[in-house]
């Protein structure tokens, strides 16, 4: 069962997929796995896949949990093999509402190899102070 931050986070990961007006295989199946680790049923799954939330508002978040939220929205944004402009930007308002210097999307994008943990080192510099 999806807490009530979870279904928003999903909820923007489906739109990020979306925005291109292509929601592609691959990114219905990067946020199923994403959904699985955050603990949706299938129900819960389909009903945000139909009808994703609107508003796209997120409560206070850990800064490890905005990490992975921001990594997470790569993931949809490159499963696919192509990023598209409105993908990016979208992407990129999220990095500035989550504390994040735009910048760190390119940067995500280019080193989606390397491990989570690694990679929140590396994320550290791309705070906003």
């Amino acid at each position: 069962m999806l807490d009530f931050q979870k279904k928003k986070q999903l909820s923007i990961l489906v739109k990020i997929a979306m925005v291109d007006e292509d929601f592609a295989d691959a990114e219905k199946e990067v946020i199923r796995k994403i959904s699985q680790k955050y603990g949706a049923t299938e129900e819960e799954l389909a009903e945000i896949f139909n009808s994703p939330a609107t508003a796209e508002s997120l409560a206070p978040m850990t800064l490890i949990d905005k990490m992975d939220f921001m990594m997470d929205c790569i993931l949809v944004v490159i499963a696919d093999d192509m990023v598209t402009s409105s993908e990016e930007y979208f992407a990129r308002q999220m990095a500035t509402r989550l504390g994040f210097n735009q910048d760190v999307v390119a940067f995500l994008i280019k080193n989606k190899d390397v491990s989570r943990e690694e990679m929140r080192e590396l994320m550290l510099p791309y705070l906003v102070k």
